[in-house]
């Protein structure tokens, strides 16, 4: 079997490798706070889990529209009002089971060669392998620690160029 060889430019996230040695260390009795993954070290809230289970005996399972379950959306689009006080239309919201899917269809859209896309370095792994994959050229705007990571704008703007075709900002970042 041929494999593309768009595979070979993914690369590798070290935060895999950082999690499994997590484990290990947790598995000889080290107290370990894992910041590998970001993944919660506490339970889902009670309520959550019981109304998941009560949706799946009352049937709702199975796919749902491709940008979420307007019930969802309509939820989003509340608490965006009460945090930024902004209207955004839940049909302009789109539901994602995380970030790396979502960060694989955006880069993907814009991704190719001769293109560039301009990311935030440090950042989610995810940017720089997918835009190798697509590829794209990976261009970095360095964070510095110095200056809190916070973005600057004009260093950004430096970076935009006719082969620019994506920018991708994050903030707060990861």
């Amino acid at each position: 079997m041929k494999i593309a060889k768009s595979v070979n430019r993914l690369g590798t996230e070290a935060v895999y490798n950082i999690f499994a040695k997590t484990k290990k260390l947790e598995k000889q009795g080290k107290k370990i706070i894992d910041l590998s993954l970001g993944q919660s070290d506490f339970k889902s809230p009670k309520h959550v889990v019981d109304a998941t289970i009560k949706a799946l005996k009352d049937g709702h399972h199975g796919y749902t529209l491709p940008n979420g379950i307007i019930e969802c959306r309509e939820a989003v689009s509340r608490k965006i009002k009460s945090l930024y006080n902004a209207n955004i239309d839940p049909e302009r919201i789109i539901i994602m089971p995380g970030g790396k899917p979502t960060m694989h269809y955006a880069i993907s859209f814009f991704g190719e060669p001769d293109a560039e896309i301009i990311y935030p370095d440090p950042g989610f792994p995810i940017y720089e392998s997918m835009i190798n994959y697509t590829g794209a050229k990976a261009v970095p705007f360095n964070m510095l620690e110095s200056k809190d990571f916070s973005i600057n704008p004009d260093k950004i703007l430096s970076l935009v160029n006719e082969k620019t075709r994506l920018l991708i900002l994050n903030n707060p970042h990861n």
